[in-house]
């Protein structure tokens, strides 16, 4: 069997819990520890992309996040 991949595994567990693949940029910690199957080593990686995106004074990674969470969407849909 082949190992999943860090980012798809995320976005399937985020997709089954319900929350489009966007709203990973907006939930809260509360939130996230309540999704089932979710890791700390996810948990910790959706916070640090969620700060990354509000510390970004050009919104230049913030452009390239959102475009490559609608392609994922998009691609897995």
């Amino acid at each position: 069997m082949e190992r999943e991949r860090f980012e798809q595994r995320l976005l399937r567990i985020f997709t089954e819990a319900g929350y489009s693949p966007w709203d990973l940029l907006t939930v809260t910690p509360d939130e996230l520890a309540a999704i089932r199957g979710i890791t700390a080593p996810e948990i910790r990686a959706v916070l640090y992309v969620q700060g990354r995106l509000a510390s970004e004074p050009d919104n230049i990674f913030r452009q390239r996040a959102l475009a490559a969470l609608y392609r994922e969407a998009w691609e897995n849909r």
